[in-house]
């Protein structure tokens, strides 16, 4: 839809792209389904602690959805090199084995993510940088 468009119908958007409703998609952002319907319909402002949560676990660029003028969500991230991405959450799921350190699931998701994000390679001097780093985390414990 091209033209001038609200936040909520933005977020809105997000969401049907997403191909949840309000409920799932209200909890996934830590608000209720009355919340989000709020939103989405105009008669509340959303909080700005979402947009961090829409830029991570969704891939929309939080500019787009203060400013932006129509409903078809703008990515943040862009194009996703998913082999590379498993490559580095493999490399991440290694070294915790490797130096003892139980992450949760989302805690190594987080972590393949920053070294993606940051443009780290899986390769020998990734795992060592990041061996390091988890083996001092493991004897904090």
């Amino acid at each position: 839809m091209i033209g001038t468009s609200s936040i909520g119908e933005r977020i809105k958007a997000v969401r049907r792209r997403a191909g949840l409703g309000q409920e799932a998609f209200a909890a996934s952002l830590g608000y209720s389904r009355r919340s989000l319907n709020a939103w989405e319909t105009g008669a509340a402002e959303p909080p700005v602690v979402i947009l961090p949560k829409l830029r991570r676990d969704y891939d929309v660029d939080p500019e787009w959805i203060v400013m932006g003028e129509d409903t078809t969500p703008q990515a943040y991230y862009g194009p996703a090199d998913w082999d590379r991405l498993d490559r580095l959450l493999g490399d991440v799921d290694a070294v915790c084995q490797d130096v003892g350190l139980d992450l949760p699931p989302d805690r190594r998701e987080a972590l393949g993510r920053v070294l993606y994000d940051g443009g780290a390679d899986a390769g020998q001097a990734t795992r060592r940088q990041m061996r390091g780093t988890l083996l001092a985390l493991s004897l904090g414990k």
